[in-house]
């Protein structure tokens, strides 16, 4: 009933079919990103802390819309959409933070500059007055 001829074709469609589903879950299987969705939730807590909603409102929105996009792809076990989406949450937080800080930064050395000129201009009254 079974020949050689016939088992052998049934090993290889089995080997075939193994390769295949390994290949598929091999694919599917990618580990959720928690350290980089992590990584992301601490840079944007950390631009809030620094100011960011003031300084970089639309920077810091992008990462929280992309971090919540994130959480919402891992719930639905696409985990390479979700580890490109943490990583592009975590890249816009840093980016706030550090404009955030540059602009506090540059708003001091202006405000220095302002207290410098007055201190000039009283210092020259008081040296035309004697």
């Amino acid at each position: 009933m079974f020949t050689d001829n016939t088992f052998l074709r049934i090993g290889m469609a089995s080997t075939a079919l193994a390769s295949l589903l390994s290949f598929i879950t091999g694919c599917a299987s990618t580990p959720p990103p928690k350290e980089t969705i992590s990584k992301a939730e601490i840079s944007i807590s950390n631009a809030d802390r620094a100011g960011a909603a003031a300084y970089e409102p639309e920077l810091l929105s992008s990462a929280r819309a992309k971090l919540n996009q994130a959480h919402k792809q891992v719930d639905e076990d696409e985990n390479k959409e979700a580890g490109r989406l943490a990583e592009e949450a975590l890249a816009e937080a840093m980016l706030a933070n550090a404009k955030t800080e540059a602009a506090k930064q540059a708003k001091q050395l202006e405000d220095m500059r302002k207290t410098i000129e007055a201190l000039k201009q009283e210092a020259s009254r008081e040296n035309s007055s004697q």
